[in-house]
């Protein structure tokens, strides 16, 4: 349940007229989430870290999500996105978090190597500018190549979703590096320099992804809010009416009437 606080009183939250389950409303700060949509325990190349009641989010969330774990799985064959908290089924307020509020933000694990293969369940570990955890033996380092083909497909695949990809400037450096190096589309690297960002509100992300998606065109009506920037290659269902006429000799005809 949500309240609003008010000068006397503490109103109940109703979720909008028709909004189906899985609707964002409001901002990633302060908004909450229509009968949230939960992310899978496990599916293709997919674990869940965290909690079932922070597993929430949108119905695109979930499906971004799901698709880009089957992608990498089977790119990689071996490999598993670990996916952290979302949202609560409501939405609001998650403990150690300031977003993750409307169902549009996700946390996911770095893929990592470690010098020893008995090393068990993936942690949050903290990331140096070296690629290396903090404090860790046997080493564990940044896998480059599989971390930088979950950015390059979020960026390709979901180019008008995805508004951010939350992470320390240390890793952006090594992944845009990487992705120099690998021979990476020069489009996608120059989208990856604007998305991929250090947050300067809360910790530097220097142990996960936080990715947040802009809002689904659907739930612009029930009150869900994008804070800027929109990126210049965003371009959504709603900037053009399925109307629109694009032929020059309709729009003559038009134009002269019954002339």
């Amino acid at each position: 349940m949500f309240c609003a606080l008010a000068a006397v009183s503490c109103t109940a939250f109703e979720p909008p007229p028709l909004a189906p389950p899985g609707t964002s409303v409001g901002g990633t700060n302060e908004g909450w989430l229509v009968d949230g949509i939960q992310l899978p325990a496990e599916a293709e190349g997919l674990q869940a870290y965290r909690a079932a009641d922070t597993r929430y989010g949108t119905g695109r969330l979930r499906d971004v999500v799901v698709e880009t774990a089957a992608y990498l799985s089977g790119r990689f064959g071996d490999a598993v996105l670990w996916v952290g908290d979302a949202s609560p089924r409501s939405g609001g307020k998650v403990s150690g978090h300031h977003s993750h509020r409307s169902g549009r933000d996700v946390d996911l694990l770095f893929f990592a190597r470690a010098a020893d293969a008995s090393v068990g369940r993936p942690r949050f570990h903290t990331f140096g500018a070296d690629g290396l955890a903090v404090g860790v033996s046997p080493p564990v380092s940044l896998d480059l190549e599989r971390n930088w083909a979950l950015v390059q497909h979020l960026l390709e695949t979901y180019p008008t979703d995805v508004q951010w990809i939350f992470v320390s400037t240390g890793v952006k450096t090594a992944l845009l590096a990487h992705a120099l190096a690998a021979g990476a589309p020069l489009d996608v690297v120059e989208r990856a320099l604007s998305v991929l960002h250090q947050p300067s509100d809360s910790t530097p992300h220097d142990d996960h992804f936080h990715v947040r998606l802009y809002c689904a065109t659907e739930d612009l009506a029930s009150g869900c809010a994008d804070v800027p920037p929109i990126w210049p290659w965003v371009r959504r269902t709603y900037d053009r009416a399925p109307h629109a006429v694009v032929d020059d000799a309709t729009l003559l005809d038009l134009a002269l009437g019954e002339l």
